[in-house]
């Protein structure tokens, strides 16, 4: 077979099993090659069939560049046009009616006032004051439920605001339901509030992890999720409460039987979340916590069951899995990766403000490394001159700062936590050789790369992709 002279380009490659080779670089472009294929491309071979072409395709050969396509790719990946993030997580509180064995933001049934109109008021002109055309606002707490009041006052604060400077604005609160009533339902439907929950999996599980004073927290969060959706589904625009399943100790060997549980109440969106060793967590870490292997036998055995029931026709998705996809087959990041000040920003209850959640629930641990500043004292240009702006911007660009990342096949998909290498292994730029939540995103990409060589996994990954915003 006549050879073709080509010089490869740009590249980052991971062996997968079956002696399969994947090749990814900064474009967002991929390709998976049989070891001969690869060899041959490594040494500026390559056949005249379709494995060169769409090698060409990608990017991956210098002397087939498509450089206007390129250029578009890296604007894209590199964050050209930027204007601020658009996700703003607001936590009205840090008071709770449960008490979570794993609670990050060490939430309790205390007597600590929520956040005043006052600051509610200055959170909402410091987000309108980021001039981006679309604004998500979070309600967290806490249980956002317990300030009901503040949080309708800044749905109807944060309504006007976007009409006067006609841009969109979504809501979506994140509530254990357990003081959910029907006034409280039909606010949030009439103005287009998203829920989201925990579900940790079956009643005994859910109430393991979540104990309740006022009795089973699982069946409080089913009944909920079931009288949302009678009364928002034949509203247009109504989205499904999602949930979130954090997974523990207890977890592990129940996969099934967590995704099981999710389709039962009518939730098709199932949340996989590994514990950050944050909060309660951290000091029940040897009753509650596991390693990244452990979590990622878990992880399989979920998505084969999802898979499973999407052979069945039960369209059900894992977000995780999902996020992944989405980038693979786009090259685009997905609207829910939320990158830390670049994509979102979180605020605590004093008006603080913070790269995220995460990062704001560690200063309700008395550690407050990551808060930016004030609501009430700077402005969003201001921020973006700090120190700790600065890092997390270059956090966002994990390819061009970190050495472990710059040649890692998955490095344009991923991105470990600051928050997480912080705590875990004291730097916020984490040590990636043997960072647990690295190895716990490879295995997951491992897994969607294998899975993708068989029909009928591929067929609904693209499906998802299709789908699912």
């Amino acid at each position: 077979m006549k050879k073709t002279k080509i010089a490869p380009f740009d590249f980052r490659f991971r062996r997968l099993a079956g002696g399969r080779v994947l090749l990814t670089n900064d474009l967002g472009a991929w390709a998976v090659l049989k070891r001969e294929e690869f060899s041959r491309f490594a040494a500026g071979r390559a056949g005249p069939g379709a494995a060169a072409a769409k090698l060409a395709a990608g990017g991956f050969v210098r002397n087939r560049l498509d450089m206007e396509g390129a250029a578009a790719s890296l604007r894209e990946r590199f964050f050209a046009g930027w204007k601020g993030p658009h996700v703003h997580i607001v936590s009205l509180n840090d008071r709770c009616n449960q008490s979570c064995s794993y609670c990050g933001a060490l939430a309790g049934r205390g007597t600590s006032g929520g956040m005043t109109r006052a600051v509610a008021e200055k959170t909402l002109d410091f987000i309108f004051s980021i001039k981006v055309p679309s604004v998500m606002i979070e309600f967290q707490g806490g249980e956002p439920l317990l300030d009901f009041k503040t949080l309708k006052f800044m749905v109807a604060g944060a309504r006007r605001r976007a009409a006067e400077l006609g841009r969109e604005v979504r809501f979506s609160v994140v509530t254990n339901l357990g003081l959910m009533d029907r006034a409280k339902m039909i606010f949030l439907l009439d103005n287009g509030v998203t829920v989201c929950t925990s579900l940790d999996g079956p009643a005994d599980l859910h109430d393991a992890n979540r104990p309740s004073p006022g009795g089973s927290a699982h069946r409080l969060a089913a009944k909920w999720i079931g009288e949302l959706i009678k009364a928002g589904s034949p509203r247009a625009g109504f989205e499904t409460p999602n949930a979130v399943c954090t997974v523990t100790r207890a977890s592990l060997g129940r996969a099934r039987e967590i995704v099981d549980e999710y389709v039962r109440l009518g939730v098709m969106r199932v949340q996989l979340g590994p514990l950050d060793p944050l909060g309660r967590a951290r000091t029940a870490w040897a009753v509650l916590g596991y390693s990244g292997a452990e979590f990622l036998e878990f992880h399989r055995a979920a998505l084969e069951r999802i898979l499973e029931l999407n052979g069945r026709g039960v369209p059900v998705y894992e977000k995780g899995v999902l996020s992944f996809v989405k980038q693979i087959f786009s090259g685009a990041r997905p609207r829910y990766q939320n990158l830390d000040l670049v994509y979102r920003l979180a605020y605590n209850r004093d008006g603080g403000i913070y790269g995220s959640d995460e990062a704001r629930m560690l200063a309700n641990s008395g550690d407050r490394f990551f808060r930016l500043g004030s609501v009430r004292s700077d402005t969003f240009g201001g921020l973006l001159k700090k120190p700790l702006a600065q890092f997390l911007w270059h956090s966002c660009l994990n390819p061009l700062c970190q050495p472990a990342c710059a040649r890692c096949a998955y490095s344009a998909y991923c991105r470990p936590s600051p928050v997480y290498n912080y705590i875990a292994q004291n730097s916020p730029w984490g040590n990636m050789a043997i960072n647990e939540r690295c190895a716990i995103y490879k295995g997951m990409l491992d897994l969607i790369f294998g899975l993708m060589r068989q029909k009928k996994a591929m067929a609904v990954f693209k499906k998802w992709d299709g789908l699912y915003a």
